[in-house]
Formats: C-alpha cells, structure tokens, sequence
C-alpha cells in the first residue's frame, strides 16, 4: 500500500495530492506577493523568504497525519483539530533556524488561523496544547501521536523531525505568539497583524484553490465550485485569471 492511498487529506483525495495541487498554486501566487512581504517584513533574502513560505503551504495540514485524524475521517465522528499541529511543527523548526522573528510568527500565525471559517480560532491560538489532550491527539508521554504507517510516507511531506513534537511545544508556541502579538507597542501591534494577515492570506489562496479541484467540492454539472460558497467561488476565479496572465 503506497501513501497515495494511505493517507487522506479528505475522504476523496490523497494527502500528497492535496499538498502537490496547493504548492503548485502557491507557484502561481508568491511571485505577486513577494515584493510586499519583502517590504513590509523590511526582508532583503528573497529566496530565503520564498523557502520559508514554501513550508507554510507543505506543512499546513500536518495534523492530518495524526492516527485519530485519519482513523475519524470516513466516519462520522468528529475531526481533531489539525491547524495547530502544522504549526507547532513550524514553530519548534524555525525557532532553531536563523530566521527573521517577525517572519517566523507570521507564518505559525497564519497556519494555526488557517481554518477560522470552522470557528475554531480560540483554541488554536489560546490553548492548541489543552485541545490537543482533548481531542486525543496526543499519549500519555505528552507526544503527538501519529498514524502508525506514518514512516512509510515520503520526508518532504513528513520530516523526521515532525516526530519529536510534543505537547508542549504547542504550549510554547501560543506563549510566543501571545507575547509577539502584545508585547509590544500599539503601532508595532498594527504592524505584526498586517504581516500575519498578509502571510494567512497567500495560505488561505493556495489552500482553497487547490481544494476545490476535489471530485467532492464538484456540483453534477462540473460547473460549480463547493456549492456556490461565495468567498471560495471569487478565490478560484483570481488564483485562475492570476494563471492565465502568466
């Protein structure tokens, strides 16, 4: 059984699938954003900068390779929250890279928002750690506890790395975020939210796009995208005319 098969990003589409389709859209897009970010991140390492959000788009739905996500999703129980895994594994990566503070809380930002339309903010953000233990997630040991095939999946889409995430790194990582985003002064706090909107945004581009091309989100007459969902509907249309012009 190959991984194609084996993991599932949703109950018709593999997970490698999903995360090749939103990298390919992410190719599509940064190169309109990459100017911007440069300047209101006051970057001058454009390929570095590309890099790293290259791994916002690989690593975002992580949580979904957690034994309960997967075992839940052709059922009708309820799905664990995945967005703060992908974030917390970005978070303990970066924070042991050279990378630019501002950037890096961006991009776990953005990450642990990147399912706010299923009004799951809160948690994510405030305590990823407690709704992690809730949601059994995690062991006893406090370790994420991933699907037991998971080694049989290719290291771009799961590092070794990944493996050592801990409970508490979640913990951490909202600690961090809370003191990023207000520990600071009232017009360097305006700054930061333009940075993680900006970064959530080109995610939230690259997710949605590449989501709608599921056999699930297609009407019968292959027409319509996710029911007429009107935000969806506008996303596909700008990331496809952005295809065109190129």
């Amino acid at each position: 059984m190959t991984h194609h098969i084996l993991f599932k990003s949703a109950p018709d589409e593999s997970y490698t699938d999903h995360i090749e389709k939103a990298l390919e859209k992410f190719e599509v897009i940064y190169p309109l954003f990459e100017k911007t970010i440069l300047r209101i991140f006051n970057l001058r390492d454009a390929s570095v900068c590309k890099d790293i959000l290259k791994q916002i788009v690989l690593f975002h739905d992580l949580g979904k390779l957690t034994k309960k996500w997967q075992e839940n999703l052709r059922t009708n129980k309820k799905l664990p929250s995945h967005a703060p895994i992908g974030a917390g594994f970005l978070y303990k990566k970066l924070t042991n890279e050279d990378v630019d503070e501002n950037l890096k809380n961006a991009v776990i930002f953005a990450i642990a928002i990147h399912h706010t339309d299923s009004g799951l903010l809160g948690d994510n953000i405030e305590r990823p750690d407690v709704q992690a233990i809730v949601d059994g997630i995690a062991d006893f040991d406090g370790n994420i506890d991933w699907h037991k095939e998971i080694d049989k999946l290719d290291k771009k889409y799961f590092p070794n790395e990944a493996k050592s995430l801990k409970v508490a790194d979640l913990k951490d990582m909202a600690r961090d975020l809370r003191v990023w985003a207000k520990g600071c002064r009232l017009l360097e706090q305006h700054q930061r939210r333009l940075q993680a909107y900006l970064i959530h945004h080109i995610l939230k581009l690259c997710n949605i796009s590449a989501a709608v091309e599921r056999k699930g989100y297609l009407k019968e007459d292959d027409k319509d995208c996710y029911g007429g969902w009107l935000m969806v509907e506008d996303i596909v249309k700008y990331v496809n005319s952005v295809n065109v012009r190129r």
